[in-house]
């Protein structure tokens, strides 16, 4: 595969896919923030800060 094929792979896959996209991009506006919010959703995260271990292993308990 030389140089030329490459780019006329890139040349017919900007010609295919950069239409497409003008003409979807309408139609599914929210895609993007939706799979953003369902991916990097703040699970671990409270009001007061993100949740941490405490130093103590599990078994022990803290003095008061």
């Amino acid at each position: 595969m030389n140089l030329d094929d490459i780019l006329q792979l890139i040349l017919l896959c900007a010609l295919v896919f950069f239409p497409l996209g003008y003409l979807f991009h309408r139609r599914f506006p929210f895609w993007l923030p939706a799979l953003q919010s369902f991916i990097l959703s703040p699970r671990y995260l409270k009001s007061a800060g993100i949740w941490t271990r405490s130093d103590l292993p599990s078994g022990k308990k803290k003095k008061s």
